[in-house]
């Protein structure tokens, strides 16, 4: 049995649920093989094309298994689980119950999910900096070197591009490979571990990796703009390394929350098309903010503060004053922005942005406000919002250096 034993990281904290998403965090093998899984298809669709749906689903089983093909050939294990005791979201981000404040407002607002309610606890996560050993290999009895070839492969992708667990397209979750204890299953492949001490370094390591990593899974393939789902090609994925060094990965996070809550906040015209429709007018045009993800969740104290002069009810007028927007046929939509914090060689800290151009509803989908009354729909936005936000990253924390030539 050939096994590829590592040592993994948390760069940033990781909110990973058990059967109580709001109790302790849980590490488990299963979360890592359903991280994988989206990269090793993400990777295929680049390979196959995001048109043979049927061919996709027979190569992805063929690493990962499935009801119909049975198990994996591919073992994943999480060995010696991290010690450290957890930390929850007010530790993470600073709050202050006196003033009611975060030290860190760019990480409250990218980990906002995590935080307490009325109903729910806030949830803890396991801290940046805890180790544990990881071990994918082959089950007993197999020979399928492909399919480990292919499984290193999304490894590189989840340990490079992105993250593990809630909120980890928002920076939290991400993971790196401080050491490989064995032989990777072909020399081609590129390393795991991070060797770039700058961020054009990191640039030139990411370009090669991607490059290195299609080739070893058969070269490209036809993919249309937008694609189908999120799909690993150039021209359909766009990837960039910020051009700044962090003294930590709290600084990293909390400058690009900051600048996301301020790009995002009170948006026009979102926001008074928006505030109308939840007043009961319909939507009048397309709500460009939906291009970051849903549902979003939309509350107007103003309207809160005048319905209670009003002599409304507290819960009366919440209700009144909030509207939720998702698709007419599905409640979420995950974000096709991936942000990601990466540990320098030298020991500082980076973003890495990426960019999936793929629907963000399925065809004909509408999106939809929910409101006290009948409901208002409306066509989904483009992603042009989140390249307005590129540009915004550029001016305010440093040049992208986009990925290129993979």
């Amino acid at each position: 049995m050939q096994a590829i034993p590592l040592t993994v990281e948390t760069v940033t904290p990781l909110f990973l649920g058990g059967a109580d998403p709001r109790g302790e965090p849980e590490l488990r093998a299963a979360s890592i093989r359903g991280a994988l899984r989206f990269w090793l298809r993400a990777l295929l669709g680049g390979v196959i094309g995001d048109s043979n749906l049927d061919a996709l689903r027979q190569a992805e089983a063929a690493v990962f298994g499935s009801t119909d093909t049975g198990a994996s050939p591919v073992v994943v294990r999480v060995l010696n689980l991290p010690k450290h005791s957890s930390v929850p979201f007010s530790a993470l981000t600073g709050w202050n119950p006196s003033s009611k404040s975060y030290a860190q407002p760019g990480i409250a607002y990218l980990f906002f999910a995590a935080r307490g309610t009325q109903n729910e606890p806030e949830r803890k996560a396991i801290p940046a900096g805890s180790s544990f050993e990881l071990e994918l290999s082959l089950r007993a009895g197999v020979q399928d070197q492909d399919a480990l070839l292919k499984a290193y492969a999304a490894l590189w992708l989840l340990t490079h591009l992105s993250g593990l667990g809630a909120r980890s397209r928002r920076g939290a979750g991400s993971l790196q490979v401080t050491q490989v204890h064995g032989n990777v299953p072909n020399p081609a492949l590129p390393s795991l571990e991070i060797r770039a001490s700058t961020p054009e370094q990191l640039q030139t390591e990411l370009q090669e990796g991607l490059s290195r990593l299609r080739k070893s899974v058969g070269g490209s393939a036809s993919v249309d703009c937008p694609s189908r789902f999120d799909v690993l090609h150039p021209r359909v994925c766009k990837i960039w390394v910020v051009d700044k060094e962090f003294s930590s990965w709290e600084e990293a996070l909390d400058t690009i929350g900051q600048r996301m809550q301020q790009f995002r906040n009170r948006r026009a015209p979102d926001y008074q098309n928006v505030k109308n429709a939840v007043q009961g007018q319909p939507l009048m045009q397309s709500v460009k903010r939906a291009a970051f993800g849903l549902p979003i969740v939309f509350f107007f104290s103003s309207l809160y503060k005048q319905y209670i002069q009003q002599g409304m009810k507290k819960d009366q007028a919440r209700t009144k004053a909030t509207g939720t927007l998702e698709g007419s046929e599905h409640d979420r939509r995950a974000s096709p922005l991936f942000i990601r914090v990466t540990r320098l060689a030298n020991g500082k800290y980076v973003l890495v942005l990426t960019l999936f151009q793929a629907q963000l509803l399925e065809a004909g989908e509408k999106l939809k406000l929910k409101r006290q009354g009948p409901p208002t729909y409306v066509n989904a936005p483009d992603l042009s919002l989140i390249d307005d936000f590129i540009q915004e990253v550029r001016r305010n924390i440093g040049p992208c250096l986009e990925v290129m030539g993979w």
